[in-house]
């Protein structure tokens, strides 16, 4: 399948294992794809502990889940894995994959998986040599672009429109988690703001310090507005502590699967944290967000303006002066 034939591709793979905020922003172009290919099969190739956010996807029609476990049990459990998931990939006989992850792995899975048409970024808009592994390329003209619209230029070559349209996230949740978010919102009070103040261990440096944000909830508890403090297994202690010290007005959220905080974090008027899953949940799903960006540009790691809704994001650096 060579050049204008893209246009007519039948069988569509979508490779993004991971992270959890890459996948979310994968969506839109999911949903544009999905509503230019109406009769295409679109499949997705997923890491096993992200699998459970886009489970049950109405758009997405079959999965192939590598196990991430298997890749840091050494050197033969490694290969042998991602073997066989290039094996169970190139049983699908797909005719183009798209290398929304762009690094060495996705592109060693990519080649494995004998697809003929390997759509990925050009050399230096990606990382790990990831464009030796494709033969169609997508070149960057910003390569500080929001990595919503950096991931929609990946359709060009399938001759699909790459406009950001608000009003097609692609967010799905099932219907019975929505049910029961809200019902724990009923119960827990409608408090109107949800915050996220970890992140991963390796970007702790981003966090914005754990003293400012008691300071900063305590402040907002006393003027009457609660909070509550969303956390993931890696921030618990901290997120936590900082429920504790911020007051009676401030509360830890229980533990959640990925699909139970993004419906939990949908019925908050506002959310604030880091760059972290939590933050795309919220303004992907038209929640006003927050986000302390950290030594991050902020175009290419907040929220788009959400043309068709009724709010707005805004940003903070971390400073000792903020409040």
């Amino acid at each position: 399948m060579m050049g204008e034939n893209l246009h007519k591709a039948e069988r569509i793979l979508i490779l993004r294992l991971g992270a959890i905020g890459d996948v979310l922003r994968v969506l839109p172009a999911l949903a544009r794809l999905r509503r230019e290919r109406p009769e295409a099969t679109v499949a997705w190739a997923v890491e096993h502990w992200v699998h459970p956010l886009i489970a049950g996807h109405p758009a997405i029609d079959q999965f192939h889940v590598l196990d991430r476990r298997e890749l840091g049990a050494g050197r033969r459990r490694a290969v042998g894995e991602i073997r066989r998931h290039a094996a169970e990939i190139r049983a699908g006989n797909y005719d183009v994959v798209l290398d929304f992850h762009g690094r060495l792995k996705s592109g060693a899975i990519s080649r494995l998986s004998c697809v003929p048409r390997r759509v990925g970024f050009a050399r230096g808009d990606s990382t790990e040599a990831n464009h030796l592994f494709n033969n169609v390329h997508v070149r960057l003209e910003d390569r500080q672009e929001n990595r919503v619209l950096r991931f929609l230029h990946l359709l060009e070559p399938l001759g699909i429109g790459t406009d950001f349209d608000p009003a097609q996230m692609g967010v799905h949740l099932e219907a019975a988690e929505r049910e029961q978010a809200g019902s724990w919102y009923e119960d827990a009070g409608r408090p109107p703001l949800a915050v996220y103040p970890g992140t991963s261990a390796v970007r702790a440096a981003e966090r914005w310090p754990e003293a400012k944000w008691c300071e900063l909830l305590r402040g907002l508890g006393e003027r009457g507005i609660v909070s509550v403090v969303f956390w993931g297994p890696a921030e618990a202690e901290l997120a936590a502590g900082i429920a504790e010290a911020s007051g009676e007005h401030c509360f830890l959220a229980p533990a959640t699967s990925l699909p139970q905080m993004m419906a939990m974090l949908a019925c908050f008027s506002a959310f604030l944290g880091s760059d972290t899953a939590a933050m795309h949940m919220s303004w992907m799903q038209g929640v006003p967000t927050g986000v302390f960006v950290g030594p991050k540009t902020p175009r290419t790691v907040a929220p788009l303006p959400p043309y068709g809704h009724s709010f707005q994001s805004w940003y903070f650096l971390p400073s000792p002066s903020l409040p």
